[in-house]
């Protein structure tokens, strides 16, 4: 690992964008309907329990990442395996998020470049940064983050004064009960907060260790309410049936944003928010595969590994899906229980309770 140390406003940041990604520009949550809203907010509760059980192992191995402490708890012979796992989950997924990047992009605003002209621009971007260390991405999510906040203010702003809200679209509330609303927030645990769990690669490079539970949970709470109100924002301008059907709803709103003739076209507020989103949430997964392959093959220098592993994760974006709609269902039906489920949970929830009962019997075990 780097000899690097992040602040814990700089861990916020990253996980603030992090957890917003893609996620704002998708139907995040719609299959509840107009409780969309709502179901954000309840996955946030089984999100917040999985953080707390990441966070338990850090705890106990507060000097290395996930794929040592693998290793320390269930063996090389099973842990070392889990751990090159873990890392192909992590290509996997950053392959995902930059073709969702790139789709949108070239739906919304290129549509003469090819998809992977796109792609590359973004990971070689990505990779520059990474090549620079943990210390630079930190540095470089501070700036982001203030430009975040600006084009969300400037993009509510345009969407109240042009007048094109209804309120009424997220009445009646719980029409069908809570039972919608559960069956969505079920996937969305996997598909969205538990994805912090590759954060346990970058939580040894906080200066304050003792602060990774509070930076955290306070981290998902703000990002599950911008992103539960983004949701809710959309219904409110487009309506329940539109904002399911549409690719990229919320860059359908901003579309829709017109102040008295003169205001209009903003959807480069949503790109440049999209773009942002994507280049750390990307970085982070990217990163966090680099320095896992670099502790399990035992390399010194992760620097010699960014470029194989951008090259990888770029081509693997191309070949993922055939199209843009095999691409979202993957991602909407298949990737939250088959794939994020074991990786955000049951290894995990396994590997919890193999540590506390060692640590039971045995308190110098997981020490060794």
């Amino acid at each position: 690992m780097e000899k690097a140390k992040i602040s814990a406003w700089q861990l916020f940041c990253i996980i603030v964008l992090f957890e917003l990604g893609t996620s704002l520009v998708v139907s995040v949550g719609i299959g509840a309907k107009q409780d969309a809203w709502l179901a954000i907010l309840v996955s946030l509760g089984g999100g917040l329990a999985l953080f707390l059980m990441y966070g338990y192992l850090f705890r106990l191995f507060p000097t290395v990442p996930l794929t040592s402490y693998i290793q320390k708890i269930v063996g090389t012979y099973i842990g070392w395996p889990l751990g090159l796992l873990y890392i192909l989950y992590f290509i996997y997924t950053a392959s995902r998020i930059l073709r969702d990047g790139g789709i949108l992009l070239v739906n919304s605003a290129y549509n003469a470049t090819p998809i992977f002209v796109i792609n590359f621009i973004i990971i070689i971007t990505i990779a520059y940064v990474i090549y620079h260390g943990i210390e630079v991405l930190a540095r470089t999510v501070e700036i982001m983050m203030i430009l975040f906040i600006v084009l969300g203010i400037l993009g509510n702003a345009s969407v109240l004064f042009s007048g094109i809200m209804d309120v009424k679209n997220l009445l009646p509330v719980l029409e069908n009960g809570w039972k919608p609303v559960l069956q969505t927030a079920f996937p969305l645990t996997f598909a969205f907060p538990g994805e912090m769990i590759c954060f346990t690669m970058l939580f040894p490079y906080l200066n304050k260790p003792k602060l990774v539970t509070q930076i955290g949970i306070l981290g998902m709470l703000i990002s599950s309410i911008i992103l539960s109100y983004t949701i809710a924002l959309n219904v409110t301008v487009l309506g329940v049936n539109m904002t399911s059907r549409a690719t990229f709803p919320l860059l359908t709103t901003i579309s829709k944003v017109d102040v008295a003739g003169i205001l209009e076209r903003v959807d480069v507020i949503v790109i440049l928010t999209l773009i942002i989103g994507v280049f750390f949430k990307i970085a982070v997964y990217f990163y966090s595969a680099t320095i896992g392959i670099a502790d399990l093959f035992k390399i010194e220098n992760h620097r010699k590994l960014i470029l194989p592993v951008g090259i990888l994760i770029l081509n693997s974006s191309m070949i993922i899906a055939s199209n843009t709609s095999e691409h979202l269902k993957e991602g909407l039906k298949i990737v939250p229980f088959y794939e994020a489920a074991p990786f955000q949970f049951y290894i995990p929830l396994t590997l919890l309770i193999v540590a506390f009962i060692r640590r039971r019997f045995n308190p110098q075990y997981l020490s060794k």
